[in-house]
Parts: structure tokens; sequence; C-alpha cells
């Protein structure tokens, strides 16, 4: 097809670790197709006079060392663009929902991926409970008290984690019995100031977190992170955990299949969700990862798929 322009909205690429970003495998693979790459972060966003527009720097990226080369930088309208991918990683916090404002105004022949109103529509951890069936017995709030109670309704431990971070970060491991029991509660939620989640502990944990990467709803890879070596009972939360390979189970090929006609609906074309034991845990939509992983293990190229799927949906939008 005719070379399309294709716009990353991201963290700063200087930043980022070229062997576990799969942002960076999606601008080689476009690039590889000879579509033109436009560089931006969310403060290089602009609305003037309801056209979106960005401080947006030309691209080129490389399997080197030195990884990316940036042009002189240019001030584009987002509409001029055929396709604009927005993978800033979380925080969720207010920049990046005035960002999916800004996206909003973006002219529908041009494809923002994953949709705006369903990034701002869907929180990843609260997302799940679109389908209480298939998640762990779940609570959100403020209050310590209501966390308290709780804890005593699981069985005396469950997990706490932020809303709006990634990567492991900010997720407890609460038990009734331990010293810092309350002290814990009293930092997930900064002293009764932020919400938290709260979820029953899943001691299939120990068996691994499944990441499955769906692309317009269908599973086209997935990675199983097991625990460290010699972990027992409750493994370490943010201790780096093993890439396995893995198939999909019957159950989560049907988790797969319930989810997907809500993810087409809001837009969330690509996401990666997590699975233990069976139980739905989170549904990643900001910036998915682990192709990198994925096709380690399994001698693959999704973000070919991916980037078919662009140069599809932008022949569509035409």
């Amino acid at each position: 097809m005719a070379a399309l322009k294709i716009g990353f909205i991201m963290d700063p690429i200087e930043t980022i670790r070229t062997d576990e970003d799969s942002t960076y495998l999606f601008m080689l693979e476009a690039q590889r197709r000879g579509h033109a790459l436009f560089y931006m972060t969310v403060p290089d966003l602009c609305l003037c006079d309801r056209t979106p527009t960005a401080e947006a720097f030309p691209i080129e990226v490389f399997r080197a060392t030195e990884y990316y080369r940036l042009g002189e930088t240019t001030r584009l309208s987002l509409n001029d663009l055929d396709a604009v991918l927005m993978r800033k990683d979380p925080p969720f916090n207010m920049d990046y929902y005035l960002a999916t404002l800004i996206l909003d105004h973006v002219d529908p022949s041009t494809l923002v991926m994953n949709s705006s109103q369903g990034l701002r529509n869907n929180n990843e951890k609260i997302a799940t409970l679109q389908f209480p069936e298939l998640t762990p017995e779940t609570l959100i709030t403020h209050r310590i008290s209501h966390l308290q109670k709780f804890l005593e309704e699981m069985g005396g431990e469950m997990i706490v984690k932020s809303l709006y971070r990634s990567y492991g970060r900010e997720i407890l491991y609460v038990r009734r019995d331990s010293v810092n029991c309350n002290t814990l509660m009293e930092m997930a939620t900064n002293d009764e100031t932020r919400f938290v989640m709260a979820q029953r502990y899943l001691r299939d944990v120990a068996q691994g977190d499944k990441r499955i990467v769906l692309l317009n709803g269908e599973p086209i890879g997935a990675v199983l992170w097991l625990p460290p070596e010699g972990s027992k009972e409750h493994p370490p939360i943010r201790t780096p955990w093993r890439e396995t390979k893995t198939e999909l189970s019957d159950r989560e090929r049907e988790v797969c299949t319930m989810l997907a006609p809500y993810l087409r609906e809001q837009g969330l074309y690509f996401a990666g969700i997590d699975m233990i034991g069976g139980y739905l845990t989170e549904i990643n939509i900001t910036s998915p990862t682990c192709l990198p992983e994925i096709n380690r293990l399994n001698n693959d190229c999704l973000e070919a798929k991916v980037i078919d799927f662009v140069e599809q949906r932008c022949r569509d939008l035409r």
C-alpha cells in the first residue's frame, strides 16, 4: 500500500529499553514497510482553534546501540496523519486525561489507537469489573476501615494495588497477622487520600501470571511470568519474574471471546489482559507490552500483525 504517516505518542524515546519496548518494535516494522514516522510526547500536544496539533519529530529507528535519530521538529496537524498510536505509559494522571480530550478532536479519517474515548472510560484495573464473573472478589475504596473489613472477609490475606500504576508498581500483599498490616493500608491509600483496589489473594499466582495480547479482540500471543526460583507460598511482587513459553487454556480462550465485543466497541484494538488461575485481574490498554518476550519465546513477529491491522484500518477509513 501507499506509505502512511504514523504518529507515535510515547514516553521520551531516550528512556526506553529496546529489548523490552513494544512501541519500538511497531516503529521498526512500520519503517521497514516504508511508512513515515513521527515521534511526540504528551507535552508536545496542542489544541489550536479545535485543531489537534503537535510539535513532532520525524524519526528513524535502528537495531543498534544508537537506536534512533530525530529530524528537525515540525508543527503538524494530527489530522494530516493517517494513524496516531497512543503509547504513553501510565500513570494515568490529569495530563494523560487531557491528552485524550485533545485526541477527541482528531478527524475520524485518522486512526487513533487505542481510541481516546476508550482510554478515558476504562481504567486498566476497574475495567475488569465489567466482567464480574471473571474476576476475584474486589473492593475499590479510600477507607482503611473498608480494607480491614474486606481483609477479614477474604480470610486474612489480600492484594492491594494502585489504580494508576503499571509494571507491578505499588502492588502490596497484605496479611492480617503481619505487624505492618495497617501501615501497608495507610501507604496504599496515602492516608485515605486516594482510591485503591483490593482483591482476594490468588494462591495460583505461584504457578504464574499470564499476559495475553489481543488484537481487535483476538489473542495473538501470550507469555507466562513465573516467580523467582525458590519462591514459596507468597512470591515477591517486584522481584523480576521469569518469562516462559505458554499456550492458552480453554478457560483463557473463553475469557478472550467474552472480552472481544467490549474491546471492539470501545475502540481498544490493542490490549493485554492478565490472568491468574483462570481469573481476569487487569485489562491493559494504555501501552500494552510483552511483544519482545513473546517474539523471543515463539520465534514470532507480532508487530507485523499489529501494523497489518493499522494498514487495513487506515484503508477502511479512507
